[in-house]
């Protein structure tokens, strides 16, 4: 388990590395409507429109063959991610394949 490291900006692209294979993401807080997250297998989509909640899985779906998973964990009580929180109060953590994420 790491933590990607993020920007406290509305909007924001950054890449990863999961498994051998690079991926970006396109991460953006629409307001009200909440953070929404893009991820892409160089320009092939893997999950577009993803809703970023607090401690709820991002992919979760094994037939995607993204390997592992992502999660916000809120730092400072329950609540779901805001882009000024990003990387202090609301981390990104990237879970490796099998990692149940508890203890965060």
């Amino acid at each position: 388990m790491k933590i990607i490291s993020l920007n406290a900006i509305e909007a924001q692209e950054f890449s990863s590395n999961f498994g051998g294979t690079m991926y970006s993401f396109r991460l953006m807080d629409k307001g009200n409507a909440g953070v929404f997250m893009d991820i892409y297998d160089g320009v092939e989509p893997v999950l577009t429109g993803i809703l970023c909640l607090d401690r709820v899985r991002l992919v979760r779906s094994a037939y995607l063959n993204f390997p592992g998973d992502l999660m916000f964990v809120d730092q400072e009580g329950f609540n779901h991610p805001v882009y000024t929180g990003f990387g202090t109060r609301y981390l990104l953590y990237a879970l490796d394949e099998g990692d149940d994420g508890v203890g965060m």
